[in-house]
């Protein structure tokens, strides 16, 4: 049968040829692209670390008990329930705080941090909650945190408790300001202790083999080149740790941050849940996007409230309102899927942000940071 040879396997006609071109050049301009940010699309569906759930933990609390690692002469009675002028000692519902800490009594209890049944207690709790680790606050060597410290690490192992912790690096001292020549050398020094001290401690929280540690209010007193600088000494001298910058607000990450540290959080997002709370979900995903699309962990922080009228003015409280501010910043939490969400906090009574059982609330918080934390975890 005669007929056409291009459409018999011969030779392709050039209009044919043309109409090929184009058609493999359209593929290419539509395919390419998407193959080329798949891998971003990728990371963003989702974690790129296992989930978690930690508590940012305050270890400053003393009474007129003196524990191991304690010294009374360094700060007086009633450490810190006595903040902003109360006097705890006469009556102990005159503390530094709008709310009252029981243990789970039916009386006030002003526990000292460096109790090992009050650690225990408050390791009950958070095991019940759901939650993994404590965010340990952490001013500097060999004082009265650092030993809190490290006893609430031998207690949680000894124990048998399934938590690890970490440290909150407290930036907001004078040791630390940008302009002191020797703020890097400072800045280093804590971090080599910290990790060489408890690093390898099998309750110290890693990731990947790294230990973690939080940095608080990151740029408040040193720059990002002094971290930069700090970064650079510890990968010198084999150390790498997994820090956590706190960037004061919940927004896209700067390039410079990102190319310093590994992971990004808030501290405390009071403004934006007393201001505007419309904007804490659009907010959060900023950080989250923008840490996930370059390989970093994202947190969000939940919080039931604040209000620290005890201790400073100035500060227009947020209420509870029955818990209302804690489900809400729980549900951001989870539509955000960040990698962890933080709780500020356990116990940072002061600033009445505290889920730790109360005389006010009960087991209130406790409970439904369990319902919460299965949720987010889901």
């Amino acid at each position: 049968m005669n007929g056409d040879p291009s459409r018999a396997g011969g030779a392709a006609s050039p209009g044919m040829s043309t109409r090929l071109v184009i058609v493999l050049g359209l593929v290419a301009l539509i395919v390419l692209p998407v193959l080329h940010f798949l891998p971003t699309a990728m990371r963003l569906s989702g974690p790129l670390y296992e989930k978690r759930v930690l508590a940012f933990y305050y270890t400053w609390y003393g009474n007129t008990t003196v524990y191991p690692g304690e010294n009374p002469g360094s700060a007086p009675w009633w450490w810190h329930w006595g903040e902003g002028g109360h006097d705890p000692g006469a009556d102990p519902m005159d503390i530094g705080a709008a709310q009252h800490p029981t243990l789970n009594t039916s009386d006030i209890v002003l526990f000292d941090s460096g109790d090992p049944a009050a650690m225990r207690f408050h390791l009950d709790c958070a095991t019940y909650a759901g939650i993994d680790s404590f965010i340990c606050t952490w001013w500097g060597i060999n004082d009265t945190h650092d030993y809190n410290l490290r006893t609430l690490l031998d207690v949680t192992n000894s124990s048998g408790y399934d938590m690890q912790h970490t440290v909150y690096f407290e930036t907001v001292q004078d040791q630390f300001k940008h302009d002191n020549p020797a703020c890097v050398t400072n800045l280093f020094n804590k971090m080599k202790y910290i990790i060489q001290s408890y690093g390898s401690h099998p309750k110290f929280l890693r990731v990947d083999g790294r230990p973690v540690i939080f940095v608080y209010a990151t740029t408040a007193k040193p720059s990002m080149a002094n971290w930069s600088s700090v970064v650079d000494l510890l990968h010198a001298n084999g150390m790498n740790p997994f820090l956590i910058a706190d960037l004061g607000g919940p927004r896209a990450v700067p390039a410079d941050w990102l190319q310093v540290f590994d992971g990004f959080h808030v501290y405390n997002p009071l403004g934006l849940y007393r201001d505007e709370p419309q904007n804490a979900l659009p907010s959060f995903e900023s950080l989250v996007l923008s840490s996930r699309a370059n390989g970093k962990l994202a947190c969000v922080t939940t919080l039931p409230g604040y209000n620290d009228t005890q201790v400073r003015s100035g500060v227009e409280p947020l209420r509870r309102q029955g818990g209302a501010i804690y489900r809400q910043s729980w549900t951001v939490a989870k539509q955000a899927d960040p990698d962890w969400a933080l709780i500020c906090t356990f116990n940072e009574w002061h600033e009445g942000t505290e889920i730790e059982p109360s005389l006010e609330n009960g087991t209130y918080y406790i409970d439904v940071t369990r319902d919460y934390v299965s949720e987010f975890m889901a």
